[in-house]
Parts: C-alpha cells; sequence; structure tokens
C-alpha cells in the first residue's frame, strides 16, 4: 500500500464538500451511487431488464432493499444461497468466519471488513484514539506548517472511561460528583440499547455494585466482548446546539471503497432530532438520544415523524437563518466549516486504526460517524456505526 496515495485519499476525503462536489480530477467526480458502481461493482454497464449478470447474496434484512434494487438496476442477479460459490458481491449483515475463509481475494466484493470493531465499537474506537495518541506524541514535532492539522483527542472525544479496566472504572468513581452528568453505553450497541445516565451518588454506588458483581462471577474470564462489563460511561455534553428546542446530532458516513490500496470517501448524511424539547434533568432517555429507534417510542411518531430527520440542505438553511449573524458564522457554514471539521474528525479515526485492519482486495465497509454540536458550534464525535444497510 503505498503511502502517498493513501494519505492523496484521505486528504480528498478532507478536501470534499457536498456529496457531488468532488475533485474535478477524481475518477470519483460523480454523485456517490456512481462513487459505488466504480469503486465496488467495478463499473459493469449490464442491461437492468436481462438479469444476466453478476450473482449477489444479502444476509439480514436491513437495508437489503436498497441493495438488492441498486444491484438489480445494474442487472446483477440476488441468490438466497449464502453458500453459492460464484458470488461477485457479498453484503452480509452478520460477520461469519465461514464468509471470510471462502473469500476469493481479487475476484469478490465483500462488505464488512472482519475486525472493523476498531472503528465501529466505543472501545475499539477508545483505544485506537488512545495508541495513536501516544504515538504521535512520541514522534518528532511537525513542521509549524502542519501542526494545526493534527488534532488532539480531547478537541472532538468527549472525556471516557472503560468500565473493564479497573484502574479507570476506580478514577472515574472517585472524580464523580453531583454537578456533573455522565452516559453509560455498552461498546457494541445500537438503537440505544443498554445506555443510561448517571447523574448522582446513588447511580454511581448501583453501577459500582453492579461491576464488582459481574467481576466476581466464576465465568468472568470467559465473557465475550458484549458482556455488560465492556462498557464505557462518557461525559455527557449538557449544552448541545438546540433546533427549535431540540436535541439532535448528525450521521455522516466514511466509505472505504478499497482495501488495498486504501481508497476512502466522505458521504453527507442528515440530521436526527428528539420528538421533545430537550430537558437536561429529564429522565426519558428519548429525550436525550437521537436515534430513530428511541423516538418511535413515543405515540406521537407517526404524526410528527418527518420533524425528527432534516436533510443537510435543511438544517444548512436553519444554521443560516439563525446563527450566521448572532453568532458570527459564515454563511452556509454547514457545508464548509462544519464538513471540514467532520472530515478531519473521520480521517484522524481511520488514520489512527489503518495499520490494524485486516485487508484483502475486495473488502469494502460502510460506517455510520455520529456528530454532535454543543451552542458555541464546536463539533464533536459520538460513537461510531457499521452501516448494514
Amino acid at each position: 500500500m503505498g503511502s502517498r496515495r493513501e494519505e492523496g485519499l484521505l486528504h480528498q476525503l478532507g478536501q470534499q464538500g457536498r456529496d457531488t462536489d468532488l475533485p474535478d480530477d477524481a475518477d470519483a467526480a460523480r454523485p456517490q451511487a456512481a462513487l459505488l458502481e466504480k469503486h465496488l461493482l467495478g463499473g459493469e454497464k449490464q442491461p437492468p431488464s436481462t438479469g444476466q449478470g453478476p450473482v449477489f447474496y444479502i444476509g439480514g434484512t436491513n437495508g437489503a432493499s436498497v441493495i438488492s434494487s441498486y444491484c438489480k438496476s445494474k442487472g446483477w442477479q440476488r441468490t438466497q444461497d449464502s453458500q453459492r460459490e460464484d458470488c461477485k458481491l457479498k453484503w452480509c449483515e452478520v460477520k461469519c468466519r465461514d464468509t471470510y475463509c471462502r473469500f476469493r481475494e481479487g475476484e469478490q466484493l465483500l462488505f464488512q471488513l472482519p475486525n472493523n470493531q476498531l472503528l465501529t465499537t466505543k472501545i475499539g474506537l477508545l483505544r485506537a484514539l488512545r495508541e495513536h495518541a501516544r504515538v504521535v506524541s512520541r514522534t518528532s514535532k511537525p513542521p509549524p506548517s502542519t501542526q494545526a492539522k493534527i488534532l488532539k483527542m480531547e478537541e472532538f472525544f468527549p472525556e471516557t472511561y472503560r468500565l473493564d479496566i479497573r484502574d479507570e472504572r476506580e478514577a472515574f468513581f472517585t472524580l464523580f460528583d453531583e454537578t456533573q452528568m455522565w452516559i453509560c453505553k455498552p461498546t457494541a450497541s445500537n438503537q440505544g440499547k443498554g445506555i443510561f445516565l448517571v447523574r448522582n451518588q446513588e447511580d454511581v454506588t448501583a453501577l459500582q455494585a453492579k461491576t464488582q458483581s459481574i467481576e466476581d462471577a466464576p465465568t468472568y474470564r470467559k465473557m465475550p466482548p458484549r458482556a455488560p462489563q465492556a462498557r464505557v460511561v462518557q461525559r455527557y455534553i449538557k449544552n448541545p446546539l438546540l433546533l427549535d428546542g431540540k436535541k439532535f446530532d448528525v450521521r455522516s458516513y466514511l466509505l472505504i471503497a478499497c482495501a488495498t490500496p486504501y481508497m476512502v470517501f466522505f458521504g453527507h448524511g442528515y440530521a436526527r432530532l428528539t420528538l421533545s424539547l430537550y430537558d437536561p434533568c429529564s429522565s426519558d432517555l428519548s429525550g436525550h438520544l437521537t436515534n430513530q429507534f428511541m423516538q418511535k417510542k413515543s405515540p406521537l411518531y407517526m404524526l410528527f415523524k418527518e420533524d425528527t430527520v432534516w436533510s443537510m440542505e435543511h438544517l444548512n438553511r436553519y444554521i443560516n437563518d439563525k446563527f450566521c449573524e448572532t453568532k458570527g458564522l459564515p454563511r452556509d457554514w454547514v457545508f464548509t466549516t462544519f464538513t471540514k471539521r467532520m472530515q478531519q474528525i473521520m480521517a484522524h479515526c481511520f488514520l489512527a486504526v489503518k495499520s490494524k485492519l485486516e485487508c484483502k482486495l475486495g473488502y469494502f465497509d460502510l460506517i455510520g460517524c455520529d456528530f454532535l454540536i454543543d451552542e458555541n458550534f464546536k463539533v464533536l464525535r459520538r460513537c461510531p456505526r457499521v452501516v448494514v444497510g
């Protein structure tokens, strides 16, 4: 993998603006669907009506219709047989060892890098970022002209402690006081499952008892990574920027289109809003967590679900109207300053794990990256997600 090539691609990720505003001199200077066609599907121009093209397999149901309809539009054939040997593309929701063992490098396309948990789990990313920070701190300082490009972890990642490491756990229990609020999350979960707030000493005492009981259990050492002990506790951002009084975050995408050599792209997503007005004192998690799974629990969801997702254009107009003048922001802050910051953070996270990823020609991945903006317009990285649809 040529380092110059990779640096150039990461630079491209850091310089892209809107999804369609890709560099003029790149093969990828086309909309996102064309990017996938060029880099993942090999650019085949099969007649969409023949169904005589390559065979593809989709494991799982999350987003299956989107992937299937796109592939079929290119003339590809879908199979339900996961053991079929002639699949050109396998898009699997759940990773399986057999899938990777049977993979033919250079001949097939396979969704999900085998150890993408370095990017897609809370502990995986936290560990990688910490190690990357240690390595950077030990290397010689870069020239003054490039120093500003190196991010520090504390600039974009809220203070975080691992509960599966005793020293970190005890450090958190020692520093906690009731003027703060923290949020506790499982390392490898989604849809808000297993998340709770830590606000007072009673919550801390319960958390201490829970972690101690797990550690004392005879089966502790045999527990898998998804065990209850594999959690992080993270400082809660109590002053988020609000949209009409509602908390929100922004989902964007990191596409690892090719892993040998690396070909990495940024894609805009959308803003996710809560249904209820933000109240930091509320115990209702749906007012603190923005994902759709949590919002669907509200009886008002079917009436107001369109209000829980904004396009980036909608968000940009809102920021222009409400904050550009009062906060002294540049026009189109969302598509300029904010987009560049997201790209910088995503590139930093990717560089932190790049050397450790298990790569073969044909592996690709799509990572959902969530960002929170506080009331001072500081951009913070939230927990990553692997996109399975």
